[in-house]
């Protein structure tokens, strides 16, 4: 795939930047460059990191805009939201802070030691984890912990649905807060183009209910496709005592708790008419808020008298994803102003005959669903989320909810192993069967496509 991506993607562009295509000449040459991307992405030809970074290089070079247009983007405010959350996930992985987490609410009484109860516990640790760090680091921290819960009279297929629920939870648990999964975020900037803003609590208004549901969803899919043993049979949980916290957790915990509080205060402010909200939302945006909660973290020391995070650990957050961000804002953006995007709505318009909201948002749900079973949601949603905004301009319709629906449909891909990083832990364990894991997906996403779709029309 990707030596035919190499090949592919220099072969889009020329055919592209050849064809008579009636598009101004700016429009038309992004088109070209538009089309060799997503050859890029979807064959993974280069990194997807690196394909990113070459976005503004090559609008520049093809005339399409100017040095400071194309790379602005690249520094774009809220990307710096996720570069303060990587560095306070950096330190709770660090110092543990996760795993406690994980272990206390998979320990809690109520579970009792009881599958369906288990498997709803790891369900729920996904989900809470998930909202604040990466969904595959959430994955890969409660696996060996489920795993732990198996016996020798844990049948094979109940394994499998356990690690199946776990995996999927960790999925649509990002979906809760802006920094939980970077669809979210792309989705927020772009929709910021067409005047309507997404605070962290005007998120998850949305997010945190699409979350909640969609795990409750999971939850009843699996048990019917992936049941739990019958009659409830306990099973040991085993589940290492961490003793008392340490300073670096004490302070990780501090750090995350100050990025909580300012995140989410001056938008329930402004929720609540106070004028006071609005003043500490202009002074506090997110990716400020980020980068002031995790400096405690470089500030303060653990109980060995090291920096809580030091630079050389905080360095190996995942810079891909933040260049990433910055090259798919810097398409999209471009792909609105020079009228791509519009272009696209009236194609798409005229093949698809599609002439209502209601019509747009369910045929944009199902296709990012299934388009990112071979791609990173990532880049699905740096794709997809700019055209469906030129859709509904030419419709005439309110772009919120089709917008909304691809960032969350864009964390819902169950099917294939290579949709996501929970799915590719999930498969990688050994104890979930390829065709299981499309069997139960392809229900699930179908499934969850109907959920985003009601969920969006309801509160959009």
């Amino acid at each position: 795939m990707p030596r035919l991506g190499r090949l592919l993607a220099p072969a889009v562009f020329a055919a592209i930047w050849w064809a008579p295509l009636d598009l101004k000449t700016p429009a038309h040459r992004l088109a070209a460059i538009f089309g060799a991307v997503i050859v890029l992405w979807i064959t993974e030809a280069l990194p997807i990191a690196v394909t990113a970074l070459l976005v503004a290089p090559a609008m520049i070079v093809t005339g399409v805009c100017d040095a400071r247009t194309a790379f602005a983007p690249y520094a774009d405010p809220l990307l710096f939201l996720f570069v303060g959350g990587f560095f306070i996930a950096r330190a709770m992985a660090r110092h543990g802070l996760d795993r406690r987490i994980a272990a206390a609410i998979v320990g809690a009484p109520w579970v009792g030691a009881r599958p369906r109860r288990i498997r709803l516990a790891f369900m729920l640790a996904g989900v809470l984890l998930s909202m604040w760090i990466s969904n595959t680091a959430t994955t890969a921290i409660l696996l060996p912990i489920l795993v732990g819960t198996f016996s020798e009279r844990t049948p094979p297929e109940a394994a499998e649905g356990n690690v199946l629920a776990m995996a999927y939870a960790c999925s649509v648990g990002g979906l809760g807060t802006l920094v939980g999964s970077p669809p979210n975020l792309i989705t927020a900037r772009l929709l910021s183009e067409t005047g309507v803003e997404f605070g962290f609590v005007r998120w998850m208004t949305f997010g945190l209910p699409a979350a909640l549901l969609l795990t409750a969803v999971t939850y009843l899919v699996l048990g019917h496709l992936a049941p739990t043993p019958a009659g409830e049979t306990p099973v040991e949980v085993e589940v290492a005592e961490r003793g008392p916290w340490s300073r670096g957790e004490r302070v990780t915990a501090l750090a995350f708790a100050l990025a909580v509080v300012g995140w989410m205060v001056p938008g329930l402010l402004k929720a609540a008419g106070l004028e006071l909200g609005a003043t500490l939302a202009a002074a506090l945006p997110g990716g400020a808020v980020a980068l002031l909660a995790a400096s405690v973290l470089f500030a303060l020391t653990d109980e060995e008298g090291e920096r809580v995070l030091p630079w050389s650990d905080a360095t190996q957050i995942d810079w891909g994803i933040i260049m990433l961000f910055g090259g798919g804002i810097s398409l999209g953006s471009q792909m609105v102003e020079t009228g791509l995007a519009e272009a696209i709505g009236r194609g798409f318009i005229a093949a698809t005959g599609i002439e209502s909201l209601f019509a747009l948002t369910v045929t944009v749900t199902v296709f990012t669903i299934f388009f990112t079973e071979a791609c990173s949601n990532t880049a699905s949603a740096n794709m997809i989320v700019p055209l469906v905004l030129g859709v509904a301009v030419q419709l005439g319709v309110d772009p919120v909810p089709p917008a909304l629906a691809v960032g969350l449909a864009a964390s819902c891909a169950f099917m294939l192993p290579i949709a996501t990083g929970p799915n590719a832990i999930a498969y990688g364990s050994g104890l979930v069967r390829p065709r299981t894991m499309m069997r139960v997906g392809f229900a699930l996403n179908l499934v969850c496509a109907a959920v985003i779709v009601g969920l969006v029309t309801l509160l959009a």
